[in-house]
């Protein structure tokens, strides 16, 4: 059987990875605009910090399910692949409702009520786990790598309708949908939710903290905003960031990078310590990060098309890309394995 999956971001690269370890014998094509090391507003992953959080509420099981799935596989990453620039870290995390993964992720501790005088305001809660920070640039090197070596062959073509992939490539037998944040733009999707961008903003430093830390509310005066500091496995930090809707700057908003930077340095001192790790003494930024993270409404859109029995989608996870991408293929295998299954094919 031959598949085309159409996107190289992180939902694409996975699951041409995961295919091919699942099933050797596919013959596994890659079709994307934009391939690991391009930069551009319209391929997100590049973007991402990117770490392991989840964004699901007490009640979304499928969600839950499928970010534990992201939990177990980057911590066996980190504990094996060196390539995959994934690292384990302590996550100091604060917030105004409790998570529902207390008793699924490793080392998981609540702050007790002596801790409460250090609580940020507007935050009800505060607790810390092990955390996972992935290192975006290194880590979508390796997926490509690894589609690579295991034969998967890439084509970087354009498409403007989703038919394209199948009716132009006539030995494909199914097309997995993983357009992310183009699939705003592509026609034929048939989706009867809407999809749109939510802008990021985040400052890639030299500066190096001692874990990672997430404060998830600053107030009704920023409702848009919150502070995570992810520090990388190679050296360095993301911090950010916000989630601005309806917001389709590219250009750096300076007042922002200024909260940023003050509420980063409040939480976390050492970022311009000397004595932890020659840090500088002020905020050393190499590159100040805009990206639009693919959101849908009502969430998740993992399924086979309803009228075209060649169409598996997988695209809508907003901010939880990287988080949710290996339990997300998980449920494009199964549905790929059922089609392997079938006599019509």
């Amino acid at each position: 059987m031959s598949i085309t999956i159409v996107g190289a971001g992180v939902i694409g690269l996975t699951a041409g990875l995961q295919l091919k370890l699942a099933h050797p014998e596919l013959n596994i094509t890659i079709w994307a605009a934009h391939l690991p090391g391009d930069i551009s507003t319209d391929y997100t992953s590049p973007f991402a910090g990117a770490d392991w959080h989840s964004f699901a509420d007490q009640n979304d099981k499928l969600v839950q399910q499928i970010d534990m799935v992201g939990y177990r596989k980057f911590l066996e990453l980190a504990d094996i692949e060196p390539r995959a620039g994934v690292h384990t870290i302590k996550s100091e995390q604060y917030t105004d409702l409790l998570p529902w993964f207390i008793n699924e992720v490793d080392d998981f501790k609540m702050y007790d009520d002596n801790n409460k005088g250090k609580l940020p305001p507007y935050c009800k809660f505060g607790y810390e786990f092990k955390g996972i920070v992935i290192s975006v640039p290194i880590y979508l090197s390796y997926l490509l790598q690894r589609n690579l070596e295991l034969g998967n062959t890439f084509k970087r073509i354009k498409i403007h309708h989703i038919n394209d992939a199948y009716d132009n490539n006539k030995s494909t037998n199914l097309v997995i949908n993983c357009t992310g944040l183009l699939a705003l733009k592509l026609q034929g999707l048939n989706d009867s939710l809407s999809l749109y961008p939510v802008r990021g903003q985040t400052l890639l430093v030299r500066n190096n903290v001692k874990r990672e830390y997430s404060i998830e509310t600053f107030g009704p005066e920023y409702p848009d905003e919150l502070l995570y500091i992810m520090p990388r496995k190679e050296g360095g930090t993301i911090i950010g960031g916000c989630f601005k809707r309806d917001c389709e700057s590219t250009q750096e908003d300076p007042e922002l990078t200024k909260r940023i930077i003050q509420r980063a340095i409040k939480c976390a001192p050492e970022l311009i310590d000397s004595r932890f790790k020659r840090n500088s003494p002020s905020i050393d930024i190499v590159k100040v990060n805009i990206g639009f993270r693919p959101f849908r409404e009502n969430g998740y859109r993992i399924e086979l098309d309803s009228t075209r029995p060649w169409l598996i989608h997988c695209y809508g996870f907003g901010g939880a890309g990287y988080q949710s991408s290996y339990g997300a293929i998980e449920i494009v295998s199964r549905i790929v394995a059922s089609k392997l299954a079938s006599p019509k094919l």
